[in-house]
């Protein structure tokens, strides 16, 4: 019976290497015969088109309109961009510490980091860039212009800057920068937001982030040691390192727990992250922000968080990005960002929100539905699910921003007229102190008029295409004196409109105009003024009682 069992057995396994390695030899063979077709149609277009075509050019095409059909985190990056690719990686790269948008086709400083190459060397916001080792920038992309500005640390750059002197007048300044190895600040902000709330701001998790937020907090404990409680910042933090989320979440919970468990198509790659070192504190309530923008390893910790009954998420649902990347090196000195797992976070779930592998038909990517999500458990029992980010404990309506507003700032205006402010105040008061005057105002609603500041809204398009087919169905002779009086107050409504916004205009001006003086810090701790999820944040610390409720199972 036992010979028949092992017969059995042996044949059985046997069938299963047998389908294996056939399942394995089809696979290989269609492998072989893609890579032959594609390298005959190469060939032969190469060969015979029409007109002449670059190999490389048509090759890059073909690779980049392959990858396009996986997901956005999948690259191929050529030699001339593996540099951006490592700098964007580890966050470390040679540099002169600002940032730029184009405006008018032309690339305007529209940020100094303190203490940086750019800053000591005297650059300033609103500088514009005419031209970078006598090349002119103009008509350059933004990512041309920046590439230009990177390069080895301790090598040289000569700028020449268009700056303006006083509200009419402009001069050329040339600059000659050495560029340092820079790394983009982890931690802008951390203060006290109340006399018992402490607030640390995250950006980014590059290296030591986790170091980084570790030091804000005993700083905080140390100044403040009757501290309630402690907000986390992680809205718009698109990630980085998945080490430093661990080691972040390691700082508020036990040592040995798990984090996140990463799993793929090789298995031998996949990997279970726990906490390795003594926490720094277990008691003091932490409320996490997040937004639509909070990804990767913001939805690590966040999650983690959350899973653990840590700390209250609050804020809007993340962006859901669940995805592990690799880099591979290929020939000639290329490389490949490969997308090789799924993140499982402490409770179970992955929060990937979109299925890259089923598109619809007009390829656009599917959402996972809410049918097919499943529900999973904190530690204290509350239900959490997957496929969607991660879900906050306490949802928050999206901040929106009018339609002026954006035009104001698209057009540079919020920033020319703080260039202009700044010309005019050498110094002014305290970031948190800071306050326009309502004849500040005034000169910026004169300044502003002189402007082209019109913008279109779906009400308008709405209109002019009820005009539109109302002219075509015959109907408009009877609905003109109606959809004019429409026109008509839509136009008193935009002439009104630096009035009626003029609350979120003021907050947009002041944020700008204290960063000229006080960087990152201050423009994020003015900003933190008007903020009301900070301001649902500190009124969650300052009330144990509904704190503590919102990590506790509802009963029935």
């Amino acid at each position: 019976m036992k010979s028949a069992k092992n017969k059995f057995f042996l044949i059985a396994l046997c069938g299963a290497l047998l389908v294996g390695l056939l399942s394995a030899a089809d696979s290989f063979f269609e492998l072989s015969k893609s890579i032959d077709l594609y390298a005959s149609v190469y060939k032969e277009v190469n060969n015979y088109y029409v007109d002449d075509v670059e190999p490389s050019k048509l090759m890059r095409t073909s690779i980049d309109g392959m990858l396009k059909t996986l997901d956005p985190f999948t690259n191929y990056f050529s030699t001339s961009q593996i540099e951006n690719a490592k700098m964007q990686q580890g966050g470390k790269f040679g540099g002169l510490g600002i940032d730029i948008e184009l405006v008018n086709n032309l690339p305007v400083v529209i940020a100094v980091w303190q203490n940086q190459p750019a800053d000591k060397a005297g650059v300033k916001v609103g500088d514009i860039i005419k031209s970078i080792d006598g090349a002119s920038t103009k008509d350059k992309k933004k990512e041309d212009v920046e590439r230009f500005l990177i390069g080895q640390p301790k090598s040289t750059v000569q700028l020449q800057l268009e700056r303006k002197v006083s509200l009419l007048d402009t001069k050329l300044v040339q600059l000659q920068l050495t560029r340092e190895e820079i790394q983009e600040t982890n931690v802008p902000f951390f203060g006290m937001v109340n006399n018992e709330v402490g607030c640390i701001k995250l950006k980014i998790f590059n290296e030591n982030a986790a170091k980084d937020v570790k030091s804000a907090f005993d700083s905080l404990k140390r100044a403040q040691p009757a501290m309630k409680g402690i907000i986390l910042d992680l809205r718009g933090n698109p990630g980085g390192l998945l080490i430093e989320a661990v080691n972040l979440v390691n700082i508020f919970i036990e040592k040995n727990q798990l984090v996140v468990t990463t799993k793929g198509k090789v298995s031998e790659w996949n990997n279970t992250f726990n906490t390795q070192n003594e926490p720094t504190d277990l008691k003091m309530p932490i409320v996490v922000i997040t937004n639509s923008m909070s990804a990767s390893a913001s939805e690590i910790v966040s999650g983690s968080f959350q899973d653990y009954d840590r700390g209250v998420v609050i804020g809007q649902r993340t962006y859901g990005k669940g995805l592990v990347q690799v880099t591979k090196p290929l020939s000639y000195n290329t490389m490949l960002k490969v997308t090789t797992a799924k993140y499982y976070i402490p409770s179970g779930r992955c929060i990937q929100a979109l299925n890259y592998s089923e598109k619809n038909e007009d390829g656009s990517v599917k959402r996972i539905p809410d049918s097919l999500k499943v529900a999973f458990k904190t530690k204290n029992g509350r239900p959490v699910w997957d496929g969607g980010g991660v879900e906050p404990d306490v949802e928050m309506e999206k901040p929106t921003q009018s339609k002026l507003a954006a035009t104001l700032i698209s057009k540079n205006y919020i920033l020319d007229f703080a260039t202009q402010y700044t010309l005019q105040h050498p110094i002014i008061a305290e970031a948190g102190a800071f306050k326009l005057t309502a004849k500040d105002y005034e000169d910026f609603v004169v300044y502003v008029k002189t402007k082209d500041h019109s913008y279109k809204t779906e009400t308008d398009d709405k209109l002019e295409a009820l005009k539109t087919v109302s002219t075509e169905e015959k109907y408009y002779e009877s609905l003109k004196t109606s959809l004019d009086a429409v026109q008509q107050k839509l136009s008193q409504i935009r002439a009104q409109e630096l009035q009626t916004q003029k609350d979120e205009i003021i907050t947009l001006l002041e944020n700008e105009i204290v960063g000229r003086y006080y960087y990152a810090y201050g423009k994020v701790k003015k900003s933190y003024q008007n903020d009301p999820e900070v301001a649902k944040a500190i009124e969650l610390l300052l009330d144990p009682t509904k704190f503590n409720e919102l990590l506790t199972v509802k009963s029935k």
